[in-house]
């Protein structure tokens, strides 16, 4: 079989020009996040079980996409996993004030978070997705987008992210 060498450059451009940006290429899909959260067993000052209240997550894709997992709890106790792309990687943990859980409680709900659709989705590939879980009166809502999703979802994201990437975050040291 014989290749056009008039093809040869065109193939390469558009290889090039596929992703912008640096490339961290990450092979493996996350999959959405279950009913409970990967820190489960939290309890508040009081002692008695702590809830999730929030959970957001950006997977990553071939280009240089944030990759990264926060859980919120209602207590203020809150988990960072960075996985590419981002200032800090690895697990980290912190502390979130109750007047920031009311500000995102507030726009979730100016933003009509609990009306949105569960799932904004296509047959894409390497397209990161965004998975959002916030607990509305006790009862969790969850969108999952990655095409389509509507201009208040990406606001809403931006908002907790302008929001909770700022926290001083502390890097977890593994228990030898």
């Amino acid at each position: 079989m014989k290749i056009n060498p008039m093809l040869l450059p065109f193939s390469a451009a558009m290889v090039l020009l596929a992703c912008n940006g640096p490339r961290k290429v990450t092979t493996t899909e996350t999959a959405p996040p279950a009913e409970s959260p990967t820190v489960s067993a939290q309890t508040n000052a009081k002692g008695n079980p702590d809830s999730l209240f929030l959970y957001l997550e950006r997977t990553p894709c071939f280009g240089a996409c944030k990759a990264y997992r926060i859980e919120v709890f209602t207590s203020g106790f809150a988990t960072f996993n960075g996985r590419g792309n981002m200032e800090k990687e690895g697990p980290h943990t912190g502390r979130v004030g109750a007047d920031t859980l009311r500000l995102i409680l507030a726009k979730a709900q100016e933003l009509g978070f609990k009306d949105m659709q569960d799932k904004y989705d296509a047959e894409v590939t390497d397209l990161p997705s965004t998975y959002l879980r916030i607990a509305i009166n006790g009862k969790p809502k969850q969108v999952m987008g990655r095409v389509g999703q509507p201009a208040a979802f990406k606001q809403l994201v931006a908002y907790i992210e302008e929001l909770l990437l700022p926290v001083p975050w502390k890097p977890v040291v593994p228990e030898r």
